[in-house]
């Protein structure tokens, strides 16, 4: 403890007030030099003790201890009454700092502790993201299948992340609809933008409510047999009559 509390007060008007001024200044010297010894061993140092450590000022002892200055206590320890406040006053305090910065500790250590678990969590997420372009590339009908088939470039990136998340079931039905779902709607600036057809599923929709794709339509939906124009009908006409 003398390591943490190194020093003690010496306050000079308790020290004029106080009996020991009215003593000589041989024993008030003592005095100091028992006061400082007193404090170095923690304010607990039993009568033999002390008069082995002042073994050339017995006297001085026995006279500090017959006027009070110096207590016994019944247990053969000695008191110095204002070292002792003082050492109970800065020695609660300083439980209380140990108490704090043992909290303070272990919370630093339970964010470090946080902190650590994070990380893998973290590098997981990038391995995790790899994978997932890795399993995209395995899957028999990948983005770039979808991007080209349903042929609305538009938000690929944010397609992209959306796409991952699509199970492999999905895809198929995804694969299969694409087609009918053109079909309904071959001009792509009335069909859903790619992101609102993932979002929404529409995959999931009740087929029999779209047109089926037959060959023919699907050759219009790639552009291999385009609509006549009102000319080319008529023209036509005319021929067939």
């Amino acid at each position: 403890m003398a390591k943490e509390l190194p020093y003690f007060r010496f306050t000079v008007s308790e020290w004029l007030n106080d009996d020991i001024s009215l003593e000589s200044y041989h024993l008030q010297g003592v005095f100091a030099s028992v006061c400082a010894f007193y404090w170095f061993q923690d304010c607990s140092i039993t009568r033999a003790k002390l008069k082995k450590r002042f073994s050339d000022a017995e006297e001085e002892i026995e006279e500090l201890l017959k006027l009070g200055i110096i207590k016994e206590n019944s247990d053969d320890f000695i008191s110095i009454k204002f070292l002792d406040e003082q050492f109970d006053l800065l020695s609660e305090k300083r439980k209380k700092r140990v108490e704090a910065g043992r909290k303070g500790g272990l919370a630093s250590a339970k964010q470090r502790s946080s902190n650590a678990s994070a990380m893998p969590e973290q590098s997981r997420s990038y391995k995790d993201k790899d994978n997932d372009k890795d399993n995209d590339k395995n899957t028999i009908y990948d983005f770039d299948d979808f991007w080209d088939d349903y042929d609305k470039k538009k938000d690929r990136s944010k397609c992209e992340k959306k796409w991952v998340k699509v199970n492999e079931e999905d895809r198929e039905l995804i694969k299969e609809f694409i087609p009918i779902y053109k079909a309904h709607q071959p001009d792509p600036q009335f069909r859903k933008n790619p992101l609102m057809f993932l979002n929404s599923k529409t995959w999931k929709d009740d087929w029999n409510s779209y047109p089926k794709a037959t060959n023919n339509s699907k050759q219009q939906v790639n552009g291999t047999n385009k609509r006549k124009s009102p000319a080319d009908r008529l023209l036509g006409f005319a021929t067939s009559n």
